[in-house]
């Protein structure tokens, strides 16, 4: 089940980065130059607008030539990071919030099974645990919604497993976007798309190996029903499989 789902991680990592590892960051702003020439803006008026107007247009080709956002976006390309300095510090958080895991399940004594759990993360790149109770969980092979047994809650928004020695980089990156005032329509470039993505899959492999290292028996004191299944998603986005425990 985890070559399974370690496999699905990897090729949603490579697929993305593929995309974007030998693209440069005036390839990026091209193209979303020509893309938005094909878009229609309904005005407050009425009117229509078809693809950037002058400013958004200037602001862009400006952007082409920012030596501190080229510095960036070529920095966070390398997806170099300290391995094992990462995993070891995600065990950590993994096993500190176990504890707070067990404290809010004792305190509730609610009587269910845990058999999944969501690293959830939101607007900062640091996820925490929501689990609940027993059902039928998926091996998926890309990042999707599906049921599970939220009327079984355990615990939500507990603990804490910071991403961001992985993410900084990124986050530099949107920083300097923001500033630019051209953020929304990079986020929603399909490169840009790649680019976090590829991040967000390499986080969530260096996880696999982080809860791989801790094993089952750290949960020891909490009601588990096997396989255990953990998985990561954004707030109210899809989820994808990290780990099983069997």
């Amino acid at each position: 089940m985890n070559e399974e789902i370690k496999s699905n991680l990897e090729y949603l990592f490579n697929i993305n980065y593929n995309n974007i590892k030998s693209i440069s960051l005036e390839k990026i702003i091209d193209n979303i130059i020509i893309e938005e020439a094909e878009t229609y803006v309904i005005n407050l008026d009425g009117s229509v607008t078809k693809g950037l107007d002058k400013i958004e247009k200037t602001k862009l080709l400006n952007a082409k030539n920012n030596s501190e956002l080229i510095t960036a976006f070529e920095s966070v390309k390398k997806m170099k990071f300290n391995e094992k300095e990462i995993i070891s510090e995600f065990k950590t958080d993994i096993l500190n919030s176990i504890t707070e895991l067990k404290n809010k399940i004792d305190s509730e004594n609610k009587g269910f099974k845990n058999q999944i759990i969501f690293l959830e993360y939101d607007y900062e790149p640091r996820a925490y645990f929501c689990g609940f109770g027993k059902g039928e969980y998926p091996i998926l092979k890309k990042p999707e919604y599906f049921e599970f047994n939220f009327r079984e809650e355990l615990y939500a928004g507990i603990g804490k497993v910071d991403y961001s020695k992985i993410w900084k980089k990124l986050t530099s990156i949107n920083k300097i976007l923001e500033d630019l005032d051209i953020d929304q329509l990079v986020w929603e470039s399909e490169l840009y798309q790649n680019l976090l993505n590829s991040v967000k899959f390499k986080t969530y492999l260096f996880l696999h190996k982080a809860f791989e290292e801790i094993g089952i028996k750290s949960f020891k004191g909490i009601e588990i029903e096997k396989p255990l299944m953990i998985y990561g998603n954004e707030h109210d986005c899809e989820s994808i499989n990290i780990y099983s425990y069997e």
